[in-house]
Formats: C-alpha cells, structure tokens, sequence
C-alpha cells in the first residue's frame, strides 16, 4: 500500500514499516526481495517490494553504467568491489559473499585476514554504499534499473527504478521509436577540401546523439552513403529505417564560420527545428553541442553532460580537432594504403597533443583493423594496440570507442570473455548507439555458441547501419555458424546487393557453398577479382576447394599462390588452416592451427563453432587447442 506522508511517499509492505530511499541504504526492512522505485512528493521516491524480475542482462548493462560514471570510474577498487558482488550474485553464489572471501578476492588480503584486527571489507562496503546513494540521488535518477546494497549485507538488491508504470522503463535500443540519421553536412566554403572538416562537424553530432539512451542513432557508414546526394527526405528516411533526418551545411571562410543545421519528420517532410550559427571559427565545438542539444530537446530526449572543455575528451585546440578528423577520413577508407596513412597522423597528433584522448583511441582501432583484415600479424601488433587502447581510456574512461577496443583486445588476444564481455557492456553504457560495439560484440557471442544473443546484437547493429554490407553478411555468417543454409544465403545476397564484391560475404558465401557440397559455386565465388586482390585466406580456401572438387592441378596451383605471397608479406596462417582442412590434412591443418591461435589470427577462435571443421572436431589435439583458447568443448555435426 502506498501512502503519502509529510516526509514523502512511502509504500508499507505487508507486515513492515516504511521505508524511504535515504533508509534504503540504512535499515535492514528490504533483504528478501528486489525493490522498484518511484518519484512521489516532495521530490522524495517510494519503495515497493518487486514482483517483476529483472533480466540479469539488463543488470550487468546497468553495473556498465554505474561503474562507468563520474563518481565510481576515479574509485577502481570500489568498482572492482561492485563488479565482483553482482556476478556472484547473478551466478547464484550469493553465500560466498562473506567478509573473509571478499577481504580475500577483492581487496588481496592474505590467507591469515583476521576481520577483528581489519576493518577493510566493512569500510569499503560503507563507502560503496554511499556512492551508490550518491550516484541515484544524481546522474543515476533517470536510470531504470536499481542495484542497491543494505547494511550488514555484502549481497546486492536489484529492482526496477523510477517509472510509474512498468510500460515506461527504458526501453532496449532495438524497440526504440525515434531513430535519427544525420546526414553528411554540405561543405559551401571556398575551398574544396574542406570536406573532412564538414564530416568531422557530422560526425561530432551522430557522436553525441549516439550516446542518449532513448534514440537510436544510424550510424556514420550508412548516413554517408548520401554524402553529395540530393534525395527526398522521405525515401532517406525509409532507406536508413529513420523517422527523424538531420541536415546542415558548413562555411568556412578565414576565421568565421557559418553553420545552418534542420531537422526534419521523414514521415510529414516538416521541419521540427532549425537554426543557423555564425560564429568565430574557433567556437566550433560549442556549435556543434548546441546543435545536439537542440535536436536532443526536439525529439525530447536528455543530452548525457559533455566533456569539460579542458579535459582529455575534448581537442585541445582547433588544429588537434582537424588533424584528428583528417586521419579518420582515412580510417574510413578501409584499405590498407588509408589505414597505415591514418596511423602515422595519428603518430603525429599523439607527439604534439599527447594528453588528447581521441588519436589513441583511433590508432588502436587502426591495428585492430589491420589484424582483422589480415594484413598484420594479431600477435607483432598486440604490444602497440594494448598500450594505445589502454592509454585512450586511461586519458578518457568515458571513451565508447576506447572501451569497445578494450573488449577486442580481451576477446581476441587474451581469450578472456568474460572480461570481454564485461568491457562491451561498458562501450555499449557509453554510448547505446555504437553500431562496433554490438557488432563485434555479437562476434563474441557467436564464438561462445551463445548465437540467441548473437542475433539479437547482430539485429541491432543491423538496426543501426542499414545499409553497410558487413551488417548483413555477419548476420548470413551467424545462420551458417547455425547450419541455416536459407538464412545464410539470404543475409549473403542482400550483403553483396548493397556491394557486389564485398570480400566478407564472398568469403562467408564460399564457406557456405562448401559446406553444401557445392564445389563448383564455391570455386566460382572464391576465384572472383583474385588476380585483382589476391586475399590469402580467399585463396587457401580455394585450394580446399579445388581439391574436394576433384582438380588437384588447380589446387597445387592455388598452394603456390599462397606460399609466393607469403614471401613478399605476412600471410595469417588461417589461410593453410583452410587449405588442409579442405585437402583432409589432418596433421598440416592442426600445425597451422596452433600457429593461427599462437598468432591471434582472425577467425581462429570462430573455430569451435565452424561447421568447416568437424572433419577435425573429434581429434584430441584439436580439443586441447579449443581448450587453449578458454572456449567450452562442442561436439561435432
């Protein structure tokens, strides 16, 4: 029953005494159930025992939040402290929550803790609690999901939080209603390459839209495929899934600047909002966070709070912010050539602004980009990409793009998933719209068997990026991970409809056909544009190929390839992997496959979920190189 009082509004649980959100942290009435809290009067909340059980993702996103805001990231062992009582809980080992274990686990104390002669779990207990009441009483009021702790108890209570209805919690991204693109801002000053600042400005934007709770944001892949286009805001809309289209154009002239931004209903073709900006040009970066709040109080959504101007998230001046941007636009090129270019302006950028946050966070995403395509050794370039990615979210903690690498780097190189896991939550808190934080998050479930919630990421980031090819080829890769041969076949094609020789999907498409006994069509798909970019994992797979097909010659030809362009540059072993695999070399595909995991080669850990394999899945050797990689054994066919 609730009841208003002169102190606020209370709710009397049967046979209990009122419990107000101040007491919630010091009376022990609420132990036994979750709690949902509301707003009432006198700007107080109420407490009701929860009959509604919260799903143990949402409580690990809201742990993401928590430790990733302002009050709990300069406190890294009372994270750690939070951290480590959630999964216990959430594992259902609640009863090893004792002062001895925690004192032990946590805070490192030695085997011999005597919790008489050190306070420590108890005192650091009291102060999570407090930051806990500090952070709900702040930037965790809107927030939907409550993680409480009470005193005497090291057990966590979770509850639904401040709605007045359970219809109105938050909702999860994929069921958002407002989905905004910003379109590529048009460049009207006198100098023509000026583009990369106008699309620095845009990308500003979609950054900070991306990081509201409430929208989905399309990403920047997809809205610049409109870059120089003059479409019908009604057709953009229906193409990007967006009921809410942002335009603008940017003149820079000397030292002045004028900015004009719209936002327009796709459905209606009415304008919502408008405003033009002139201003001086170093005033850039205020116009672009007044453009964002704007749209932000448009479509009636909160503007998370900004970097300080001084701090390491925001450039240090005018020449770090274009700079910075001018190497993204190389990043954004996606070709070897463009991407060891990008690295070297960032290089630059980090000698002269070495307390800027961004090019660390950009050059880490180059290595992992190059690991990725295969056109760098995972192993030769761990050193470099650890020390950048650690050093983006050590300057920024606030850093989605920092954190979603931190999750690469832990599930690609250190095979420690559930720390990967925990790291993707965190980039994803940050920022609910970061289109590479679900996708590469979705890679990670997909290579954990865990493809339920693979799909749903991969959805998502396919919600969110529309019209990129790798959306949907990673969704045709996951149904043939599940040996749904019609749902691969069908995400392929729409992959290669959007960009007919996208490598991916004819890579994903070869497997496919493969796997269908279909030699021929996998040839076919495989040999396409070789002699024009010879990818060498293209080509080990193609050998396979010819084998199972029964042409030994083409094959043996296939084998040479690859060994010649091994001696010009590196070559990731995956390729001989494949290339054994389809030969039926038991013993050549496990040598290569080891020297693939000690690589940190690409697609080495899909391989405990790759139908490609199960000629080799029952060998012994192969279970201890699963094992290796900490993946739970799988059985084949």
């Amino acid at each position: 029953m609730i009841v208003l009082t002169p102190r606020g509004t209370v709710i009397l649980p049967a046979g209990r005494q009122p419990v107000l959100l101040d007491e919630l942290y010091t009376s022990p009435a609420l132990h036994e159930r979750p709690v949902r809290l509301y707003h009432g009067r006198m700007n107080r909340a109420t407490v009701e025992a929860a009959d509604n059980p919260i799903p143990a993702d949402r409580i690990r996103t809201q742990l993401a939040i928590i430790v990733a805001s302002g009050g709990f990231v300069s406190s890294p062992r009372l994270c750690r402290f939070l951290r480590f009582i959630v999964e216990r809980t959430l594992e259902n080992d609640a009863e090893s929550l004792k002062e001895y274990v925690l004192a032990i686990e946590v805070f490192d104390r030695a085997e011999d803790y005597d919790p008489n002669i050190d306070s420590i779990v108890r005192v650091e207990a009291r102060r999570l609690r407090n930051k806990l009441k500090a952070y709900y009483e702040g930037a965790g009021g809107q927030d939907a999901v409550l993680i409480g702790l009470r005193p005497g108890s090291y057990v966590p209570q979770f509850g639904w939080q401040n709605r007045q209805s359970e219809s109105h919690h938050a909702p999860a991204l994929a069921s958002i209603d407002t989905t905004i693109a910003v379109l590529p801002f048009v460049n009207m000053s006198p100098e023509p390459d000026q583009d990369y600042f106008c699309d620095g400005i845009t990308e500003e934007i979609i950054n900070a839209l991306s990081s509201i709770r409430t929208l989905a944001v399309v990403a920047r892949t997809s809205s610049f495929q409109y870059k120089g286009r003059n479409a019908d805001v009604r057709e953009v809309g229906e193409k990007l899934g967006a009921n809410v289209i942002v335009e603008g154009s940017v003149r820079k002239s000397g030292s002045r600047l004028r900015i004009t931004a719209q936002a327009i209903d796709t459905k209606t073709g009415y304008h919502l909002w408008s405003e033009t900006y002139r201003r001086e040009l170093a005033d850039v970066f205020a116009i672009q966070e007044e453009i964002s709040t704007a749209i932000a109080e448009t479509v009636h959504a909160n503007l998370p709070r900004r970097p300080r101007p001084n701090s390491a998230a925001h450039p240090p001046s005018l020449e770090a912010y274009t700079g910075y941007f001018r190497a993204m636009h190389l990043v954004h090129q996606e070709t070897a050539p463009s991407l060891q270019l990008a690295m070297e302006q960032f290089q630059v950028l980090i000698r002269e602004y070495p307390a800027y946050a961004d090019p660390y966070a950009g050059i880490a995403t180059v290595y992992a980009a190059l690991s990725i395509f295969g056109a760098a050794s995972g192993k030769e370039i761990l050193p470099e990409l650890r020390r950048h990615a650690e050093e983006a979210v050590r300057l920024d903690p606030d850093s989605s793009a920092g954190w979603t690498v931190m999750a690469g780097i832990a599930a690609h190189w250190e095979f420690d998933w559930a720390e990967a896991e925990r790291r993707f939550r965190r980039a994803i808190a940050l920022q609910p719209s970061n289109y590479a934080a679900h996708s590469w998050f979705g890679g990670v479930l997909a290579m954990l068997g865990r493809f339920d919630e693979a799909e749903s990421k991969y959805r998502l980031a396919m919600k969110l990026n529309p019209l990129f090819p790798s959306a949907y080829a990673r969704l045709g890769f996951l149904c043939y991970l599940r040996r749904d041969g019609a749902g691969a076949a069908r995400f392929l094609n729409e992959s290669l409809r959007l960009a007919p020789d996208y490598e991916e999907a004819r890579f994903v498409l070869g497997m496919l056909h493969l796997a269908q006994g279909d030699n021929a069509a996998a040839v076919e798909v495989l040999s396409r544009r070789l002699d024009e970019a010879p990818i060498p994992l293209h080509i080990g797979m193609l050998a396979g190929a010819y084998h199972r097909w029964g042409k030994r010659a083409e094959c043996a030809k296939a084998l040479a390839r690859l060994e010649r362009i091994a001696g010009q540059h590196y070559v990731t072993p995956m390729a001989r992997v494949a290339a054994c695999v389809g030969m039926g070399d038991l013993d050549g595909a496990m040598q290569a496959l080891a020297a693939s995991i000690e690589d940190r080669a690409i697609f080495a850990n899909v391989l405990n979920v790759d139908p490609f394999v199960d000629p080799i899945r029952a060998d012994p050797r192969f279970q201890r190189l699963v094992a290796s990689m900490n993946l739970p054994p799988r059985r084949a066919g």
